[in-house]
């Protein structure tokens, strides 16, 4: 009996570990994106976390943190792979000496260890060891001071990303406070912020943090909107100094409750093998063999970037008491319903399901659901469409658990008929009127319907269903035959209330905020039609003139998958019958824009690329909102997939030589498929996949 019992436990454990030796948490390269424009956060957190304790160096950018400048000290909460910043409040910098001027501590740092669930650095400047591990409204700090009588501890309320460390998105700290109770080594108090991405309404962020009995004194200084801070003067030589912060955005109360939940009586080295564990089973909820050592870290890395937003902060809703699910820090939704969720149905799905309960919360309560929300706060603008609806109709239609969906469906339908701008709603498709960005936002709308239409058919509303299905058409209403760019006709272009069209450049690429397209040019965007590929296809000149002008179209870097919306386009190759340009694009695509070295070609935007990364690797890719995934060339020869459910969905590859890499054939629990893709319902209760590839090809 103890021989079986210690071979069970050495075979969980090589099931944790990965093909070269280390544990799925250990190979995940935090640096990654945090360079460049991908503007990650290096500090560690629990997956969908409600913090993200992170230090911040000088010139930090976005994400708060650039490798090889020197920290300025340790937040407790950011926003990951976002191209705009917001948080980074409730800043603590050991110091000997004290200097409490925002640029006054920065210090040198080496020794630096990152890993999802710990963080460490020596400050050189001071002889101190900063040391952090988080809980999931917590974290633990232990700082190993020098021999020294000058140790301090800044806390500083005032400092934030948005104002200190990238000004140009002009944040701004309006006030607060800081309480303390030397008997008790209690530190509580607010701030109150406004600035970064997303509304800008005020927020406020509350804090408590418990200290272990080196503080001889707190002094707080306070100057109204400019600076709050309270310096933490330590014994003589205080060794070792553990902080226990616990943050909420409700009250004071409720950082108190999770301290004495989470970290009371908990030292640093426990809470870092709990967070350990917890990044291991989630990660190892995919396992992958057949690749190189930098080939299964990358893929653990964007697997973990997967799992980091939106923040659950389920029981910390500042607008409102609710026992209901409360997802905060969609960042935004016009990003994550294309890959992130989509996976999280697949590995998670009652995570899924707490998000589409958070939607039905915040509408019974505000009326709207937008897609973008952060700091609890919603945001009227709109980067594309309505798609919180793209999100709720790709779990439904997957048969995720769990959902109201009566609940669910009234959002759906409310926002169809209310949200969408009110020219949309008149002529049937969206002109241009100088208002938002009309090509985008029609096309986006238009899919939208269709997702909508789709829950209103398993609602047995088949009035609505064919109002929907017959709107979510308008895309042809913009789509101009004599369009021309590069000598292939027919792109979506802007056109007036009258009918005129707009003379534009398709291959223009626009900006943010900007006339006519959101991020993105029309060679992208006349592709971005989920619903309805063969009718584009047919539009754009038929199958053959299609395979010409996406293979144009990619060859000259006229079409992009650096920005969301054209996350799609390498799949119509598929619809073409030409799965081989598919695979060849898409293995062309994750060799350029995704690196260790390099990091993202672009901002990771919440999880969205780590996704993409993700389902490119084991041969899948949705069509979120629709319930099949398109099948491409598995990137490792051997894949695990653990659902929810515990069902399992092994994916396996033979090759008829070692440089093969187009599909041959795909087989489904043996049985040959005569079709690119997959639907969720063959796997969602466990199955087998094998992929047979061939060096050739073509058909």
């Amino acid at each position: 009996m103890k021989i079986k019992l210690s071979g069970l436990c050495l075979l969980l454990l090589l099931n944790v570990l990965g093909l070269k030796g280390q544990s799925p948490a250990d190979q995940v390269d935090m640096r990654m994106g945090t360079y460049g424009a991908g503007h990650c956060v290096v500090g560690s957190q629990l997956p969908h976390g409600s913090i993200n304790p992170s230090p911040q160096t000088a010139n930090g950018g976005h994400g708060g943190y650039v490798t090889g400048q020197p920290i300025r000290g340790f937040g407790q909460l950011h926003v990951s792979g976002t191209g705009w910043s917001r948080y980074g409040q409730i800043l603590l910098s050991p110091q000997t000496g004290f200097n409490p001027e925002e640029t006054g501590h920065d210090s040198p740092l080496s020794d630096e260890e990152a890993r999802p669930y710990y963080y460490r650095a020596g400050l050189d400047r001071y002889g101190i060891t900063a040391e952090v591990a988080p809980t999931h409204h917590c974290a633990i700090y232990r700082f190993s001071f020098p021999p020294t009588d000058e140790g301090n501890i800044l806390l500083d309320v005032a400092h934030n990303i948005p104002q200190h460390i990238v000004p140009e998105v002009r944040g701004r700290f309006h006030g607060g406070e800081i309480n303390y109770d030397h008997a008790r080594q209690l530190l509580t108090g607010w701030g109150e912020y406004s600035g970064g991405f997303g509304s800008g309404e005020r927020y406020k962020v509350y804090f408590a943090i418990e200290a272990d009995g080196t503080v001889q004194e707190a002094q707080v200084t306070d100057r109204g909107d400019s600076t709050l801070y309270a310096r933490l003067r330590l014994k003589e030589n205080p060794g070792t100094v553990n902080l226990r912060v616990g943050i909420s955005l409700k009250s004071t109360d409720n950082a108190l409750h999770f301290l004495q939940e989470e970290v009371a009586g908990k030292d640093l080295d426990s809470v870092k093998q709990a967070a350990r564990q917890t990044w291991n089973r989630t990660l190892s909820a995919i396992r992958v063999q057949g690749g190189s050592e930098d080939e299964e870290r990358l893929f653990y890395t964007t697997l973990y970037h997967s799992f980091l937003m939106p923040r659950d902060r389920t029981g910390d809703n500042p607008g409102w008491d609710s026992t209901a699910s409360h997802l905060d820090d969609h960042y935004c939704i016009w990003d994550t319903w294309r890959t992130k969720y989509p996976l999280m149905v697949l590995l998670q799905e009652s995570f899924v399901a707490k998000t589409v309960d958070s939607f039905i919360d915040r509408f019974r309560h505000n009326g709207v659901c937008n897609p973008t929300f952060t700091s609890s706060l919603d945001w009227g603008s709109k980067q594309g469409g309505d798609d919180v609806e793209n999100v709720i109709a790709d779990a439904i239609v997957k048969g995720v658990k769990g959902i109201d969906r009566d609940k669910a469906y009234e959002l759906m339908k409310w926002n169809a008929f209310h949200m969408r701008s009110h020219d949309y709603q008149q002529l049937g498709w969206e002109p241009e009127t100088g208002g938002i960005m009309s090509c985008s936002a029609g096309l986006e709308y238009a899919y939208n319907d269709f997702c909508t239409a789709q829950v209103a058919a398993l609602m047995g509303d088949s009035l609505t269903h064919n109002r929907l299905v017959q709107r979510s058409g308008s895309w042809k209403q913009l789509f101009n035959p004599t369009a021309e760019s590069f000598s292939y006709k027919g792109f979506v272009t802007p056109r007036q209330p009258d009918g005129r069209w707009v003379s534009i450049d398709p291959a223009k690429n626009y900006g943010s905020w900007v006339e006519y397209f959101y991020e993105g040019n029309s060679w992208t965007y006349t592709l971005f039609v989920p619903h309805q590929a063969d009718q584009l296809i047919v539009a754009c000149g038929g199958r053959k003139e299609m395979i010409h002008r996406l293979s144009y179209g990619f060859d000259h870097k006229l079409i992009s998958l650096n920005n969301e919306p054209g996350f799609l386009s390498p799949f119509l190759f598929i619809h073409c019958g030409r799965p081989d340009l598919a695979a060849h694009y898409v293995r062309q695509i994750r060799q350029s824009n995704f690196s260790l070295q390099r990091g993202y070609a672009d901002n990771e935007d919440s999880g969205t690329m780590g996704a993409w990364y993700v389902f490119t690797s084991i041969g899948l890719f949705p069509n979120a909102g629709q319930d099949f995934y398109y099948l491409l060339p598995p990137a490792f020869s051997d894949v695990e997939l653990l659902m929810e459910n515990g069902k399992k969905l092994s994916i396996h590859t033979v090759k008829d030589t070692p440089d093969a890499c187009y599909i041959k054939s795909v087989s489904l629990n043996g049985k040959v498929l005569d079709r690119g893709w997959i639907y969720h319902r063959e796997i969602a209760q466990g199955a087998t996949l094998t992929f047979e590839l061939t060096a050739e090809g073509g058909l």
